[in-house]
């Protein structure tokens, strides 16, 4: 069974699984399979010492990411604000037959939020259609 990728290259599920792999930075093989370790990718065992300790390097983990983005969502927030306020002068819209009277700033902030969650929806379903086709992989080759 051979399936056609974008390219239009055919290719097996092996192949295909392969290359799945690679791009995602899984290379060793996941089926029992044994490959052969070259010699310059040998490794010496850690020598059993209790002196060296890892170091730790604070503001690397998980928390300083969250810190650092509430603050950057925060001057976000601060500078969106910032231009619904300057920019509030009313416009007129129309749309489908409807009319109506909005501030310019809170018009273009909708503007905005739109394209964004039309981009999140388009992004959603190209994900949805890849994690189907990994599945799909993965069934034929009995994983």
């Amino acid at each position: 069974m051979s399936t056609q990728d974008p390219r239009g290259e055919s290719q097996t599920p092996d192949e295909l699984l392969a290359e799945t792999d690679s791009v995602l930075g899984d290379e060793a093989p996941t089926t029992g399979e044994t490959r052969e370790i070259e010699p310059h990718e040998q490794t010496q065992p850690p020598a059993a010492h209790t002196d060296d300790l890892p170091s730790t390097k604070g503001g690397t983990g998980m928390s300083a990411g969250m810190w650092a983005s509430l603050i950057i969502g925060a001057i976000i927030v601060v500078l969106l604000l910032i231009f619904i306020l300057q920019n509030n002068v009313p416009a007129q819209f129309q749309y489908f037959g409807w009319q109506f009277e909005l501030p310019l700033g809170v018009a273009m902030l909708f503007a905005a939020i739109g394209g964004i969650l039309i981009a999140g929806l388009i992004g959603s379903v190209r994900i949805f259609v890849l994690n189907r086709r990994l599945k799909k992989i993965h069934k034929a080759l009995g994983r």
